[in-house]
């Protein structure tokens, strides 16, 4: 009973650390792959994060600041935590989007641009292929072992980027366009053989067309690139997972805090 008053006097700050730890821990997961998706329910979305925070909190409780005095600076630091944990999250999501921004470049190959679905995280209509290599991406990230990348980056975002630190938004802004260009480059990699095999399939369409040019040449070809395309696709897509599983290891592990 002795110890009650130091437990209770205590009590505000440990409340206010693991605060900090959920606005940051829990905004990154659920901005981020995997635990972001939209299909994902709401209780697993809000437990896990909570679950993760509270065993990540011993780790960090020495690197938080103490309970401050006015409400205004508890307000910025939990408001710079969330932009910590958003930014964090977004990059990793963008580095996984890699797969299903290769979809749309198959789809548009293919010529399956105009088959749509709708994708419940985008809250938009998206090509077919995008949707499915989407799902395989987020699958692809469990199987392979790959999600802890972006938790382990996060938790080591603390020796980076300390609780209550001035964040530099120029460096944060660079390390976004460096994630944005990584995901497209990869996704134009994976999508190249596809792009290569159309555009010799357009020239020589475009060879036809003029020795017959009385032929909709388009029309009557386009079965025959849907069919050669998701059949490319078919024999292919055990190496382009594999190129993508191998590719994002090494790109999420250069995320801060890694």
């Amino acid at each position: 009973m002795d110890d009650l008053p130091a437990l209770l006097k205590l009590l505000p700050n440990v409340g206010f650390g693991f605060m900090l730890v959920v606005a940051r821990v829990g905004t990154a997961l659920l901005t981020g792959p995997g635990l972001g998706e939209a299909e994902v329910p709401g209780t697993i979305r809000i437990v896990l994060p909570v679950l993760l925070s509270a065993l990540t909190y011993p780790l960090l409780q020495n690197r938080l600041p103490p309970l401050p005095e006015g409400i205004p600076t508890l307000i910025g630091f939990l408001g710079l935590e969330v932009i910590i944990g958003a930014w964090l999250g977004f990059m990793a999501r963008v580095l996984v989007m890699a797969l299903a921004i290769a979809g749309d470049i198959l789809s548009l190959m293919v010529g399956l641009s105009s088959v749509l679905q709708i994708d419940p995280s985008a809250g938009t209509q998206v090509p077919a292929l995008h949707r499915m290599l989407a799902l395989a991406a987020v699958a692809l990230l469990f199987a392979s072992g790959l999600y802890v990348l972006p938790i382990q980056a996060v938790i080591g975002s603390y020796d980076i980027i300390t609780p209550g630190a001035t964040l530099d938004t120029g460096g944060t802004a660079q390390l976004v366009t460096r994630a944005v260009a990584a995901s497209y480059g990869l996704a134009l990699r994976l999508a190249a053989p596809f792009i290569i095999i159309c555009l010799v399939w357009q020239a020589a369409l475009g060879f036809i067309t003029r020795l017959v040019p009385n032929i909709h040449v388009h029309v009557v070809s386009a079965p025959a690139q849907i069919l050669g395309g998701l059949t490319l696709l078919a024999v292919a897509i055990g190496l382009v997972f594999a190129n993508w599983s191998a590719e994002m290891r090494q790109a999420l592990s250069t995320l801060p805090g890694q």
